[in-house]
């Protein structure tokens, strides 16, 4: 343990006569001063003892300080010495100088949820919360010191050779845990950027479950028919307006019947909602008026789909009616926006509208359906078999 000395600056005394009191010790014969941030008369500091005597009328307090300064050392020492961490006068001015608040990084992302109530959707956190337990699987205890770019580098091969993650969930991960991290170098808990020189691409093929025009068209007859039950056709009215308007499951089920004009309607994304996005406009076709009709019932104001069960029910009521109708897929209420998207980019492989009806804002995000592209790609140059050479 270092032997840690409180003394007062004899270089310089204030107009007031007093002097200033600093904390001092050697850590690997380098000298390490830290200021104390007060200043007393000479007569009221005992040099033998390091302490404010009672000759100053804020003695306790200026001794509760000293104190403090003395513990947090100590416990920045102690710290690095239980983990067999060298430490450096850098590494030791970095640990001090951040905050304590938390014992690992779990703690801050616990505290981060608190803070910052609301701010991300159910849906999102579930997945945030999902991303972290894996992380935790991992490393049980993650101080913020251990995130450094050779932890994540390590963690991006367990991701892809232990659990067989997809790249798309290998990147997802990873950009969960970089927006924790910038929070937390941003509020001064850490001070290195780990993700600095690793690049988290948007841009990964990820496999999504759609629908093709014959199996949107075997839905639409199943609710033509009206031989559901009633939560089951609320259900697939709810999916089928998905399918027809692009909308994920919390924005259809936000929106409201005065946002809904004759020929489009006017939202914002909910995912966007604190970084002041831009309204996003989505012409209504012919199915969609018809399903807003319905739902509606000629009321003018509120949400459009009222008393829906929970989106965990939703998809799994989508699965199983699916199922009914012989389309063994995979479906979930994201399925319905997949839906949209493919069918509308296969018939005007227009990727510049698309990307404003979907919202993105980044042309990354809507180049997931560039396989409809492809497709097309294809069959175009198959036009050119008819000529002989």
């Amino acid at each position: 343990m270092a032997v840690i000395r409180v003394y007062q600056s004899g270089g310089y005394t204030g107009k007031d006569g007093k002097r200033p009191i600093y904390v001092s010790f050697y850590l690997n014969k380098d000298k390490i001063v830290i200021p104390c941030k007060m200043s007393v008369l000479p007569e009221c500091f005992d040099a033998e003892r390091g302490k404010i005597t009672t000759a100053d009328k804020r003695h306790k307090d200026r001794n509760l300080i000293i104190d403090n300064i003395k513990a947090r050392i100590n416990n920045v020492m102690v710290k690095y010495r239980l983990r067999d961490k060298q430490l450096t006068k850098d590494a030791f001015m970095r640990e001090y100088n951040k905050p304590d608040d938390f014992k690992s990084f779990y703690d801050y992302f616990d505290y981060y949820q608190k803070m910052h109530p609301n701010t991300i959707e159910p849906s999102t956190l579930d997945v945030h919360i999902d991303v972290i337990n894996k992380l935790k699987a991992y490393k049980k205890d993650l101080y913020f010191d251990e995130i450094t770019d050779t932890f994540i580098n390590e963690y991006t091969v367990y991701l892809k050779k232990i659990l067989k993650n997809k790249e798309s969930t290998v990147m997802k991960n990873l950009a969960v845990i970089k927006k924790y991290v910038r929070a937390a170098i941003k509020e001064g808990y850490m001070s290195e950027n780990p993700f600095e020189e690793i690049k988290i691409s948007r841009n990964t093929k990820s496999s999504f479950e759609f629908l093709t025009e014959e199996e949107l068209s075997i839905l639409i007859g199943i609710y033509k028919k009206g031989e559901l039950t009633d939560n089951y056709h609320k259900v697939l009215q709810f999916f089928l307006f998905m399918c027809f308007t692009s909308l994920h499951v919390g924005d259809a089920k936000s929106l409201l019947i005065e946002q809904i004009g004759s020929k489009n309607f006017t939202y914002y994304r909910l995912k966007n909602r604190n970084s002041k996005p831009a309204p996003i406009v989505v012409p209504l076709s012919s199915p969609a008026k018809a399903i807003i009709k319905k739902v509606a019932k000629g009321r003018a104001r509120g949400k459009l789909f009222e008393k829906l069960i929970p989106d965990q029910k939703i998809n799994e009521y989508i699965k199983t009616i699916a199922k009914n109708c012989g389309i063994n897929k995979r479906l979930s209420s994201k399925a319905g926006r997949h839906t949209f998207a493919t069918i509308f980019l296969q018939k005007t492989k227009d990727l510049a509208t698309l990307k404003e009806i979907l919202g993105h804002s980044d042309y990354r995000e809507t180049l997931i359906y560039a396989h409809v592209l492809e497709e097309s790609k294809q069959q175009g140059v198959r036009v050119f078999n008819d000529f002989k050479i």
